[in-house]
């Protein structure tokens, strides 16, 4: 039986997984210019770490849109 706490970690990855794919493959190179090109490889370094900090990688992606 799932907890609040439980609940809320699983909505919180949920939302970085669904948040991860597209960032990967449009938003990563707006954020960090040294990441254009980057292999599929650096993809899936990537990857997890997007999960975790995906409230942080949406504020500097909206930011850098705005800026274009």
């Amino acid at each position: 039986m799932f907890t609040i706490v439980q609940s809320v970690i699983l909505v919180y990855l949920l939302i970085g997984i669904l948040f991860a794919i597209p960032f990967l493959i449009k938003g990563r190179h707006k954020v960090d210019e040294a990441a254009k090109g980057g292999s599929l490889w650096l993809k899936l370094i990537l990857f997890p770490a997007t999960i975790f900090f995906w409230p942080t990688l949406l504020r500097k992606w909206v930011a850098s849109r705005a800026k274009t």
